[in-house]
C-alpha cells in the first residue's frame, strides 16, 4: 500500500476495491477489523449452517475459510467427538485463528491449515461434512474448487455451501470487483455441472443491516449437496 493510498484508508475508510479485495484474502493492517466485520455480518449464517449440516459423533468436519476462527468453539459443540479442520486462503487469519484457539488445539480436537480450496493438502475422502460460509464468490474456477472437495469428501458425506443470494449482493459497492454472484438456480447448475447433486436448499432472512449509510435486508441461501 503506498502512503497515498494509506492515507485513505485513515481519512476515508476502504474503498470498494480495498474492501473486495480484504473479503477475498484479509491481510496486513485491516486484517483484524474486516475479520471482526465478517464475524458480526456472518453470525446468522453459522446458525443456519449448524442446522443444515446435521452433524453427528465422530464426524470429521472441514470448513474452508474460516477467518479468525470465531465460531470453531461453537461447532465443537454441535455433536460428541467431532475432529475439526480448517483451511484458509490468508495466513492472517490462520495466525489469528490459531491464537484464538489455542486450547481446542492443544486438545487435539482443532487442526489448521493454510492453503487454497484448489489444492487442498488433505488425503482423499478425509471429512464426513465440508462447509464454507460466503466463499463461493471467490472461486474464480468453481470446478477446481469443487474437484477438490469431492475428492476429500467420505462417500455419504455433504459439502454444504452458505451464500448471499445475487440479488442482496448487488446492494454493495464493494461486490462489483472481482465477486461471482449467485442465485440458487445458479449455483445449483454449478454443483450439476460438477458431479454434485444438491440435497436440500433454505433461504436465511437475515436482520436487517446498514452500508455506508444505505440499508439493505440480504437473503442467504444455504445449499446442501452430495456427491452425484
Amino acid at each position: 500500500m503506498n502512503p497515498l493510498q494509506f492515507l485513505r484508508l485513515l481519512l476515508k475508510g476502504p474503498s470498494p476495491q480495498q474492501m473486495a479485495a480484504q473479503l477475498r484474502r484479509p491481510h496486513g493492517l485491516m486484517a483484524r477489523k474486516v475479520a471482526q466485520r465478517m464475524n458480526n455480518s456472518n453470525r446468522p449464517l453459522y446458525d443456519g449452517a449448524w442446522k443444515a449440516l446435521d452433524l453427528r459423533d465422530g464426524m470429521r468436519v472441514l470448513e474452508i475459510g474460516f477467518g479468525n476462527g470465531l465460531f470453531f468453539p461453537e461447532l465443537a459443540k454441535q455433536a460428541k467427538d467431532l475432529t475439526l479442520h480448517g483451511l484458509d486462503f490468508s495466513a492472517d487469519m490462520v495466525q489469528q485463528a490459531t491464537a484464538n484457539n489455542d486450547a481446542l488445539i492443544a486438545e487435539g480436537v482443532l487442526s489448521l491449515t493454510h492453503g487454497a480450496s484448489d489444492r487442498m493438502p488433505f488425503a482423499d475422502a478425509s471429512f464426513d461434512r465440508i462447509f464454507c460460509i460466503n466463499v463461493v464468490y471467490f472461486w474464480d474456477d468453481p470446478a477446481a474448487h469443487l474437484r477438490e472437495v469431492r475428492r476429500v469428501l467420505k462417500p455419504g458425506g455433504t459439502f454444504t455451501a452458505v451464500l448471499r443470494r445475487k440479488s442482496s449482493m448487488e446492494m454493495l459497492p464493494f461486490a462489483a470487483h472481482g465477486f461471482t454472484m449467485y442465485e440458487q438456480a445458479d449455483w445449483e447448475v454449478v454443483l450439476q455441472r460438477n458431479s454434485f447433486a444438491p440435497v436440500s436448499t433454505t433461504v436465511i432472512q437475515e436482520p436487517g443491516g446498514e452500508y455506508e449509510g444505505k440499508k439493505y435486508r440480504p437473503e442467504s441461501l444455504v445449499v446442501v449437496a452430495g456427491a452425484a
